[in-house]
């Protein structure tokens, strides 16, 4: 589905503009923080492709192929310059925002978003870039990015000027599996998702047999919606500035009431547990994170 009317650009090609209240007097982030004054540069950068040289229709859900795109591509600037950590707390930074900002009750599926009902920015930037950065998880680092290029190669010059359909359309001819593509697109772009991950019933035996190992079993259920496969990790204690020991497992999980909404674990690991974690890395977007984690 194409539309012939443009949406206003966001800025001209070949300059960023900032005022105070985006990013002008903001400090470098430390530790933790979101840096804001790369993030914000990254951001704008990134709308020379997204709003500038790819035009987006006036239609619903096109602002997030400029907005949403334009947070994907700073994230993906921020795990190049700044290292997957800093990138998993930008994608953490976004998903608290959007479980604050979102209105549950009216809030629409990407490719039907307006912009005008409340929580609609948040769904436009903050949902709209976890999606994209989901998609490029699914798909795959250099599927994504030949798509990307395929997409903007075939709009950049109009006549038409595309919407989110487009995108799916196009993306889609860059799958190596049809199926899981359309399942993916079909629930993250078409309908309203948010999964909700608990740990319960968990239980740590040993250690036992030589050498050493424990056993950690808890069940990992899904309170809220959509089918998600997710990593689940038992880690260890963490040691200075290294990394904690951890082994991952993973489970596929269905809507809050389906039988497949919970699955249980098993995970054999030669230390101690200390906390097992659902989505270690960051990979999923989630309500609620903070509480998908259980410590013995």
């Amino acid at each position: 589905m194409s539309v012939t009317r443009r949406i206003p650009q966001q800025g001209f090609p070949g300059n960023i503009t900032f005022s105070e209240s985006i990013g002008f007097l903001a400090r470098p982030g430390k530790g933790d923080e979101l840096d804001a004054v790369f993030f914000v540069t990254a951001h704008e950068a990134g709308h020379q492709w997204w709003g500038n040289m790819l035009m987006p229709g006036k239609g619903l859900g096109g602002n997030i192929l400029s907005e949403g795109m334009a947070n994907f591509s700073a994230w993906m600037l921020t795990r190049e310059c700044r290292g997957d950590e800093a990138a998993q707390h930008v994608l953490r930074e976004w998903e608290n925002t959007y479980a604050n900002a979102r209105s549950a009750d009216s809030e629409r599926p990407l490719v039907r978003t307006s912009g005008t009902r409340p929580g609609d920015t948040s769904v436009t930037y903050d949902k709209g870039g976890w999606v994209f950065v989901m998609l490029m998880d699914h798909m795959g680092r250099d599927a994504m990015l030949a798509g990307l290029q395929d997409f903007i190669v075939q709009y950049r010059d109009g006549p038409d000027f595309p919407l989110l359909q487009d995108f799916v359309r196009v993306m889609r001819t860059h799958a190596t599996d049809l199926a899981a593509f359309d399942a993916f697109t079909t629930q993250w772009f078409e309908r309203v998702v948010l999964p909700e991950f608990k740990v319960r019933d968990g239980v740590v035996t040993g250690p036992r047999g030589e050498p050493p190992m424990w056993t950690t079993t808890a069940r990992i259920e899904n309170a809220g919606s959509g089918q998600v496969t997710v990593d689940v990790a038992v880690e260890g204690e963490k040691v200075g500035d290294d990394p904690a020991d951890r082994v991952l497992t993973s489970v596929t999980l269905g809507s809050d009431g389906d039988p497949s909404a919970h699955a249980t674990i098993e995970v054999h690991t030669p230390f101690a547990p200390v906390r097992t974690v659902v989505d270690p890395d960051t990979r999923c977007l989630q309500l609620r994170r903070k509480l998908a984690e259980w410590k013995p």
